[in-house]
């Protein structure tokens, strides 16, 4: 008989056991500036608007918001006096992987997480993925998606993420792994991490479905956002040492436990 395993209230900072980069939290967590402190803008909703997106938050009121990608990708929009912002990101080419910053003055303050597009060019809301990316902890997924919402995994150990009605219990496990017994929060959140799972390709049961979790990138994939297995991948770089993978299955694609 396999345990089961009930989690509640874990914090991030214990949910990547074995991690050896350092832990970022992202509520309530400030970033300096000019001698200051700026709090770090906070994406609450992104959604698709004719060909584009549109990304909702909130920030220091009349900051200026960027969400900053590699090279010359940036996106810009103030916020207003209570300290909301609107930002309009256009057809994407390829997948984004962008920084949310905030500047008062002249100095930027980024916060420490990443926010992560992906999907086809004017697809439905089911083709989109819009995700935040944290570091040595669970990915908050803002758009749609199936019973589980994503994996991290840090090269030893696993946590899974999704969402269910406040107070539900989701029962998660692996192929070889404990069933441990999620609680979703206040705001429909769960997350479970998966003791003696390993960080490896293997099958996932969340919600009364089944997903096949690809385990880490390498080689030239690493740093790179890719389609594997019915779903997103990115496996970056925190340090010389340390390194977290981030998978999202897609929205509905789940193979279902229950025969047709």
């Amino acid at each position: 008989m396999k345990r089961r395993i009930v989690v509640a209230g874990i914090g991030l900072a214990m949910m990547l056991a074995g991690c050896n980069a350092p832990v970022e939290r992202s509520n309530g967590e400030e970033a300096p500036q000019d001698g200051g402190w700026a709090a770090a803008p906070r994406i609450s909703a992104v959604v698709r608007q004719g060909p584009g997106l549109v990304i909702r938050g909130d920030a220091p009121p009349g900051a200026r918001v960027v969400l900053r990608g590699d090279q010359d990708t940036a996106f810009a929009a103030g916020a207003d006096a209570s300290g909301r912002f609107e930002l309009y990101v256009g057809v994407m080419p390829a997948p984004l992987l962008l920084t949310p910053e905030v500047r008062i003055g002249q100095f930027p303050a980024p916060g420490p997480e990443r926010l992560l597009l992906a999907g086809e060019p004017g697809g439905g809301d089911q083709t989109l993925l819009a995700a935040m990316l944290i570091e040595g902890g669970a990915s908050r997924r803002l758009s749609p998606g199936p019973a589980l919402d994503s994996v991290d995994g840090d090269g030893q150990g696993l946590v899974a993420a999704g969402r269910a009605r406040p107070g539900v219990r989701v029962s998660v496990s692996t192929d070889g792994g404990a069933t441990v017994e999620a609680v979703a929060g206040a705001d429909g959140r769960w997350t479970a991490p998966l003791p003696g799972a390993g960080d490896r390709r293997m099958t996932i049961r969340a919600g009364g479905a089944v997903f096949i979790y690809p385990g880490p990138a390498g080689g030239a994939a690493l740093g790179q956002i890719e389609r594997v297995d019915q779903g997103w991948r990115l496996t970056r770089l925190l340090s010389p040492a340390a390194r977290q993978t981030s998978w999202f299955p897609d929205a509905g694609r789940a193979l279902s436990l229950t025969p047709n």
